[in-house]
C-alpha cells in the first residue's frame, strides 16, 4: 500500500479524535474530501485517511494516542490551523456554507497573496482553505 502517493506525502496531519467515523463523515460529506483508506478494529473504526487534491488528512482514535502514553488535555487544533490548497476556494466555501460548517475566519483576498477562509471541524481542528490569488 505505500507505493500510492497518499501514503508517503511529506507532511500530513495525524488528527486524534473520539470518533474516527463521525470525523471520515465530516470531511467527506460536508468538505469534501474522499475516504481513501479505513481500518477498523472489530466494529469500529481507528483509523482513516482522507484526501483532497494532493492534501492528505490522518485520523487516529484517541486511545491509540493514549496507548503511545500521551493524554488529550487540551481543547484540539488549539495554535493551529491546517491549510488545504485547492483549485476553487469558493466553490469549497459554498459547500461549507451549504452545510452549516463552522467558519472560523470569513473568505477574503489577503496580502499575502491568497484567497482563503478558515472552518472549525467538529473536533475544533481548524482548516485554512486556500487559492491563489490570480
Amino acid at each position: 500500500m505505500a507505493d500510492d502517493w497518499r501514503e508517503i506525502v511529506p507532511i500530513s496531519p495525524e488528527l486524534f479524535v473520539p470518533d474516527v467515523t463521525e470525523a471520515v463523515k465530516f470531511y467527506t460529506e460536508k468538505l469534501g474530501f474522499a475516504a481513501f483508506r479505513v481500518e477498523r478494529q472489530g466494529d469500529r473504526e481507528i483509523f482513516a485517511i482522507v484526501v483532497m487534491a494532493n492534501a492528505v488528512v490522518m485520523f487516529a482514535a484517541d486511545h491509540l494516542y493514549q496507548a503511545m502514553g500521551s493524554r488529550v488535555e487540551s481543547p484540539r487544533g488549539v495554535a493551529i490551523d491546517i491549510r488545504v490548497v485547492v483549485d476553487d476556494v469558493d466553490a469549497v466555501y459554498g459547500r461549507c456554507i451549504e452545510n452549516g460548517v463552522t467558519i472560523v475566519h470569513d473568505i477574503g483576498d489577503r496580502y499575502y497573496g491568497l484567497r482563503d477562509f478558515v472552518i472549525a471541524d467538529l473536533n475544533g481542528f481548524r482548516l485554512r482553505f486556500a487559492a491563489p490569488l490570480r
